[in-house]
């Protein structure tokens, strides 16, 4: 059973409402489609290149941000690492637990941007395919909250090209499911992103052929 840290959920609502109304419904519809799309992820293999690429120690805890229905959270879990699995969204938590066959993975229901976890309390936090589904304001409160609950850093999200057709055909066709706010990621600079808040990316790697990037940071 997952546990809900309701007062955190309500406090961080006024940081930015639209975000969290648009976001709600979002992932409200998509909540039982979610599995349908991210097999393609799962089936590439991605998930467990991801822990691979981590090779965290022995009993280390993860932490898998945005979890969503839990699928990296499990790639962790069936390595023996204790795994705390967290989102914003209840239904996609209640997916995931119905999913979990696990018992070193467990879920909670909290808001990133104010995690209810001690500092460097994980070996490892990880976060996939969230970044580029949150306005700036949101997004750097997330790392900020990341970078100081755990000791090392995974972000795992799209490859964006930097010019060309294939670029084009990349946003035109995330484009036709992605959130509003992807459009704004997609100008950004991931790594430089990351640098901004004290992460330094030290290795890099990718799924799916290039599709998605993997990115294995350390607290500057």
């Amino acid at each position: 059973m997952f546990i809900v840290f309701g007062s955190k959920v309500k406090k961080v609502k006024k940081m930015n409402d639209d975000y969290y109304s648009y976001m709600s419904k979002l992932f409200g519809k998509w909540a039982y489609f979610y599995d349908l799309v991210s097999i393609f992820i799962s089936a590439s293999g991605t998930r467990d290149r991801v822990v691979d690429l981590v090779d965290a120690k022995r009993n280390s805890r993860i932490l898998d941000l945005c979890t969503g229905t839990g699928d990296q959270a499990f790639a962790f879990g069936k390595r023996g690492y204790r795994v705390i699995g967290v989102d914003l969204s209840e239904k996609m938590l209640r997916l995931a637990e119905k999913k979990n066959k696990y018992e070193n993975v467990r879920f909670v229901v909290a808001d990133a941007v104010n995690l209810p976890f001690k500092d460097d309390c994980f070996d490892v936090s990880c976060i996939s395919f969230a970044l580029h589904d949150m306005p700036q304001d949101i997004r750097d409160v997330v790392l900020t909250e990341i970078r100081r609950v755990s000791k090392r850093v995974v972000v795992v999200d799209y490859n964006i090209p930097k010019s060309g057709l294939h670029r084009w055909l990349h946003v035109s066709v995330a484009s036709l499911y992605e959130s509003k706010y992807y459009h704004d990621f997609v100008k950004r600079d991931l790594i430089e992103i990351l640098r901004l808040h004290s992460l330094r990316v030290v290795e890099e790697a990718y799924g799916l052929v290039d599709f998605i990037k993997i990115l294995i940071c350390e607290k500057v």
